[in-house]
């Protein structure tokens, strides 16, 4: 098991991803190829994030653009305060397909 494994564990839902763990430079890659194999329609759980990084937040950024190119849609659900906090921030929650909750 790599550090990265250690530090974030991405799990496949009825939904689609369930993340837990930290979203950052050392992660940020194994999220955007989870995201990339689970398919056109993604919806991503992140209620265990305890951790997102500018890194995280770009595949982010960038996995909502390639699916929606693509015609699918990326969702964003039950989202950890930090998480909250960081989209708000930065401004892209509303970008972003957050679901409310």
């Amino acid at each position: 098991m790599s550090q990265s494994d250690e530090l974030l564990a991405i799990a496949s839902t009825a939904t689609g991803l369930a993340a837990s763990g930290e979203i950052d430079a050392h992660t940020a890659p194994a999220l955007a190829a989870a995201i990339d194999a689970a398919g056109p329609e993604v919806t991503l759980d992140l209620a265990g994030v305890e951790f997102v990084d500018s890194s995280g937040l770009r595949v982010l950024i960038d996995a909502h653009q390639r699916l929606a190119d693509a015609g699918g849609a990326l969702r964003l659900t039950a989202l950890s305060e930090p998480v909250r906090r960081l989209l708000e921030i930065s401004g892209v929650s509303d970008y972003l397909g957050v679901d409310p909750a």
